[in-house]
């Protein structure tokens, strides 16, 4: 029997693959929301904003579709409830794709003013942020099913 060309990824590095994305993800939340605080800077005008949020909406949308590719592997060893979470991820992104809709949609309005951009981009990533925290819980109970049914972890 001929071995593959390559290793296939086990599931716990889906997790990691995953979770690394969450740090950019944050890492691009922390630099906008820096603009912003404790007010937005006088460097910080609208198109400067949109152009970040742009950018920050584009690389979430990148990473939901990661996401959907990568779950199905990186939930394959969860007992009994990797279905439920998966199911879980696939409706909060069904949602956030709406509310990316709209905050694109919100983008393009010419009356747009900075502090409106300022509190839009402060709801976004509150959201963002408590969608992540959950998938990563969620995640890090696969990791604990996959310790207890592989001693190599997935």
């Amino acid at each position: 029997m001929n071995k593959p060309a390559y290793e296939p990824m086990s599931s716990g590095r889906y997790r990691e693959a995953i979770l690394s994305e969450h740090e950019t993800l944050r890492r691009l939340l922390g630099e906008t929301i820096g603009l912003l605080e404790p007010e937005p800077e006088p460097a910080a005008v609208p198109e400067v904003l949109r152009a970040r949020a742009r950018s920050l909406y584009a690389m979430l949308e990148h990473h939901m579709s990661f996401e959907e590719r990568m779950l199905p592997p990186a939930l394959r060893d969860v007992i009994g409830w990797g279905q439920t979470l998966e199911a879980q991820i696939a409706r909060d992104h069904a949602r956030q794709r709406r509310e990316l809709a709209e905050a694109l949609e919100a983008l393009d309005a010419e009356t747009l003013t900075l502090a409106q951009l300022a509190n839009d981009l402060r709801v976004f990533a509150d959201r963002l942020l408590e969608d992540m925290e959950r998938e990563e819980a969620g995640l890090l109970n696969a990791d604990l099913d996959a310790l207890a049914s592989d001693s190599e972890g997935g």
